[in-house]
């Protein structure tokens, strides 16, 4: 049983269909509804890397796709949410994996599904730059349409998105 912390609701209606989540390492997990029991919330849950994730967001992505072609072998489980608290109780196995469970084939998902409310205006990240790539990342963020501001002469950087 591994426990996670949804990160991200992608889709909603009245519940949480589709989410992003992690796990107490890190790993990512992409997960939808396929049903209700007991009290329970069943989804089935993939793990998901982060440029897949993107290609997903980025509408490049089946979401069926993303769970009949794991990145990770056994990198299917079945998750439950209930009283507030996700875990991913087993792996799945292909056998296990059942037509009811499966999204429907041709869900893209588009920035219009994004609450664009939910959404920051700026997310601000710091990062180590070497000195033999300033030039070039100079170049990045302002090509980009960033702002980077110097913390003094330190070669930290902080790039406004």
């Amino acid at each position: 049983m591994r426990p996670l912390t949804i990160t991200d609701t992608l889709e909603f209606y009245d519940v949480p269909q589709i989410f992003t989540a992690t796990d107490a390492t890190g790993v990512r997990y992409l997960c939808t509804l396929y049903d209700y029991q007991e009290g329970k919330f069943h989804y089935i849950g993939v793990q998901i890397s982060e440029p897949r994730l993107i290609a997903f967001l980025g509408g490049q992505l089946d979401l069926r796709d993303a769970y009949l072609y794991p990145e990770v072998d056994n990198g299917i489980y079945h998750v439950e949410v209930n009283d507030g608290q996700v875990i991913a109780t087993h792996i799945l196995t292909a056998a296990d994996v059942s037509e009811e469970m499966l999204p429907e084939r041709g869900f893209f998902f588009t920035a219009d599904d994004i609450n664009v409310d939910e959404l920051s205006q700026t997310d601000t990240y710091q990062l180590e730059v070497p000195a033999h790539d300033r030039i070039t990342f100079s170049t990045l963020i302002s090509r980009m349409g960033w702002k980077a501001l110097s913390l003094g002469n330190s070669l930290r950087r902080l790039a406004s998105l």
